[in-house]
């Protein structure tokens, strides 16, 4: 497998499966380059550099070989370099920086080279091929603040982005899916759509829904890859590089209220469990119902499942002697857990993303 970390500019340029991509050639399920180029922020402007010479190099008819691209690249680079010395510090500290320079002698080369192999063909054949190739229609919204950022995507559906952040929105977008790409972190409030599945990639992690809320935190210094779930169902899977957007190719999670699947990068696998801070997933409707009066354990415990959205594992025959008189309604789920063992002298702990508690009963 090709090691592109150490690529440069002109290495990207060379290669036949980048260059497909760069003119975008390449079928729509194959997502490797803006997966990578995603996972990679460091070497996003060669990747732009690169992609602009080999759109510019991009002539209908005529088969340039790897040759003729190094001695073009070589060539746009010294003349870059004489127009740097010639037009003085103005330039050198320019922003446009010298690839689009470099872009536009590549063009005026491969067509001074095409009218010189086709001359006497006429000038509407020169004009067909010299049409601008179009532009991506990706979109990339930043957040380099440290407060959120709400961005309302073109379905409706709406994205409040963290601090340092960034998600690019996919040129497909709307189309048979809703792709989205996230560096950094974000809640994300999708609006249902079972014709079109909502997916983001967060480096190596997909998460697809159809429509739900649930929050993903993917920062490149992290260890961990987190997606945690406040409605519906979410499926989170691994994407192998290259690969098609499908849970099959990989470890599959399916994810349901107060659950989150974090994703260890050093070892490259899935911990199902609860997210830091479980909500209630209808206050209103629940609200003073977690008061007891001498009432069945199991039933204490089917109450706070229902509100929380979280299975309580347990043993109910073990458990139906015990009762408890008290109120429920104030603190975290992880308090009232808490609560619920100290009276009836048991314990719980958290496995794949359910409360499995361990008691000896009331008997």
């Amino acid at each position: 497998m090709k090691t592109y970390q150490t690529y440069q500019t002109e290495d990207f340029v060379q290669d036949p499966y980048f260059r497909k991509w760069a003119l975008s050639e390449l079928p729509p399920e194959d997502r490797f380059w803006e997966t990578w180029q995603q996972t990679h922020p460091d070497q996003y402007e060669i990747l732009e550099k690169a992609k602009s010479m080999v759109i510019a190099l991009r002539i209908p008819g005529i088969e340039i070989h790897d040759a003729e691209i190094d001695e073009a690249i070589a060539r746009a680079l010294k003349s870059t370099e004489v127009d740097g010395r010639t037009a003085g510090s103005r330039a050198a500290r320019s922003r446009i920086g010298w690839w689009p320079v470099a872009a536009s002698v590549l063009i005026l080369m491969v067509f001074g080279y095409w009218m010189f192999m086709n001359r006497g063909e006429g000038t509407e054949h020169l004009a067909e091929h010299s049409k601008p190739q179009p532009a991506s229609t990706d979109e990339t919204q930043l957040n380099n603040g440290a407060t959120t950022r709400i961005i309302t995507l073109p379905d409706s559906s709406r994205v409040t982005l963290e601090g340092h952040s960034s998600l690019r929105i996919g040129r497909h977008f709307g189309k048979t899916t809703r792709e989205v790409y996230l560096t950094g972190a974000a809640f994300f409030d999708v609006k249902r759509d079972t014709e079109r599945p909502f997916i983001v990639y967060s480096g190596k992690v997909v998460t697809k829904v159809l429509g739900t809320s649930f929050r993903i935190k993917a920062y490149d210094a992290d260890a961990n890859v987190s997606v945690g779930v406040r409605t519906g169902k979410v499926t989170v899977f691994k994407r192998e590089s290259g690969a098609k957007t499908d849970p099959m190719l990989s470890e599959e999670v399916i994810l349901t209220p107060n659950q989150q699947a974090v994703f260890v990068k050093k070892e490259e696998k899935f911990v199902k469990t609860l997210v830091e801070q479980p909500a209630v997933i209808d206050r209103l409707s629940h609200k003073n119902r977690l008061d007891f009066s001498e009432t069945p354990i199991p039933a204490v415990l089917n109450a706070l499942e229902e509100a929380y959205g979280v299975k309580m594992i347990y043993d109910a025959e073990n458990l139906k002697e015990c009762n408890m008189t008290g109120s429920l309604n104030a603190g975290s789920l992880y308090d009232k857990l808490a609560i619920v063992c100290e009276t009836i002298q048991a314990h719980y702990k958290v496995t794949d993303g359910q409360v499995v508690i361990d008691g000896k009963g009331c008997k």
